[in-house]
Formats: C-alpha cells, structure tokens, sequence
C-alpha cells in the first residue's frame, strides 16, 4: 500500500542534537550528510538510511548506510520513478506493497529484501532539494509519530545540505546562511547539485566551487547560481579550482 503521509504540527526535539553526537563519533566538529543517515537509523530503528540531492540535472546520492538503501535510490535513479522519486512532489510517501511485475519498485523491494519503505521531501523554505528514504524488513510508518520523527531528521537534513564551508558554529539551523533568503538558498543547494552532477565532484566541493567564482568574478553567489539552473553558465573543471 503507498500513501501520502503529512507530518504536521511541530517537529519533535532533539534530533538535531542526535545528529551533532554522530558526528561527534566520527571525530568530527561539522555535520555531513552521512550523519543525518546515521542517526535517523538509530533513532527510528530502520535497516538503513539514504539522502539525495535533487536538481533539474537528476538525482545525486550524498550518503546512505547500507548496501540497501544505496540500491534502492539506484533503482530511483535508473528508472526515473518510483516513491522517492514522487517524494519531490512535497509529501512524504510510505510504500509496504504496490503493484507487482517485472520492473516495479514492489519486485525491487522483495528482491532486495525491503519489507517497507518511506520516501521524505527534504525541503528549504517551500522548495524541495532533495530526498530522505527509509528500507525496513518491518514497518516504517506503523504510527504517525514514527513519520513525524522521520520529518524532523529531513528537515535536518535540508540544515547539512545548506551549511557553507567555513560557516561558524555548529551548522544547526539557526547557522545556516544567516540573513539569506530561504528562495536563494534553494537557488544556491539546486545550482551545487547540478554542478557536482556535471563535475562528478561532491556537493559540498561543487557549493565551494560556485564560491570561488563568484569571489573571481565580483558576482553575488546567488547570481552565480541562478545562472547555473537556468543553463546560462556551465561550470567547467577548471572553474572554481
């Protein structure tokens, strides 16, 4: 059965702070995307995590934690549907069966082994960047507080995605591009996951390296990056290096 399944209300407390400890056990003072994976895995108790940057170019794959959730969003990107991919539309969708047959994500999921799976828009302001996926062998969205959890690790993740290199503090939400709009943040996260999908960098290489343009040229970042989604300007290897 897929549905669509709205958080509402408030985001529970204290995941940010579950995210700072995984980073923390890596060693780490800055979040990355491979923490929010983490530890929405430990919290919910899922199989495994992914996160994915969405741009008009395509889908990029920033982390997951198991062999699993990494095929699953392969599967996405090979096949251009899917729930994560109907995920980018705005609501949250949790798959426990569907439609069978040869190529379906219902075929995907009994080979793979995935009992459930849960689909998060991962947003910045109304604008949606990017996706977190959930795999289980049991169920995902068996209570509405599970998925309400599940909302606060993606708006975490919307956090991690929008933090600058070189930004201080910890990277929690109240640091992230202070006094930027929530519209030019998004311009800015979609301009990185097309250039690291063209440059087969990362994305936080590729939101360095609109940076470094934009500090060459005299152009506000934000310019640099509307040129970039609007294909008036393509970064080549060598820009920004």
């Amino acid at each position: 059965m897929a549905g669509d399944a709205g958080a509402g209300g408030g985001r529970p407390s204290g995941v940010w702070s579950l995210v700072t400890a995984a980073a923390q056990r890596r060693g780490s003072p800055t979040v990355e995307p491979a923490d929010v994976c983490r530890a929405c895995a430990d919290d919910l108790g899922v199989d495994g995590v992914a996160l994915t940057a969405v741009s008009p170019r395509g889908r990029l794959l920033l982390a997951a934690t198991d062999a699993r959730s990494r095929a699953a969003e392969e599967w996405h990107q090979a096949t251009g549907r899917g729930p994560a991919v109907e995920a980018v539309r705005g609501r949250a969708v949790v798959v426990a069966d569907g439609p069978t047959g040869p190529g379906t994500f219902a075929d995907f999921a009994a080979r793979a082994g995935v009992a459930e799976f849960a689909a998060l828009p991962v947003r910045v302001g109304t604008v949606v960047v990017g996706t977190l996926t959930l795999v289980s062998g049991g169920p995902i969205g068996s209570t509405p507080e599970a998925l309400v959890r599940a909302a606060a690790f993606a708006d975490a993740a919307g956090a991690v995605l929008l933090a600058a290199p070189g930004t201080e503090g910890d990277g929690s939400p109240d640091d992230v591009d202070a006094g930027v709009a929530d519209a030019d943040q998004a311009v800015v996260l979609q301009a990185a996951g097309m250039v690291a999908i063209q440059l087969g960098v990362g994305v936080d290489e590729a939101r360095r390296r609109l940076g470094v343009y934009a500090d060459e040229t005299g152009t506000p970042l934000v310019e640099v990056a509307r040129a970039v989604v609007t294909r008036r300007l393509r970064m080549g290897p060598d820009s920004g290096g």
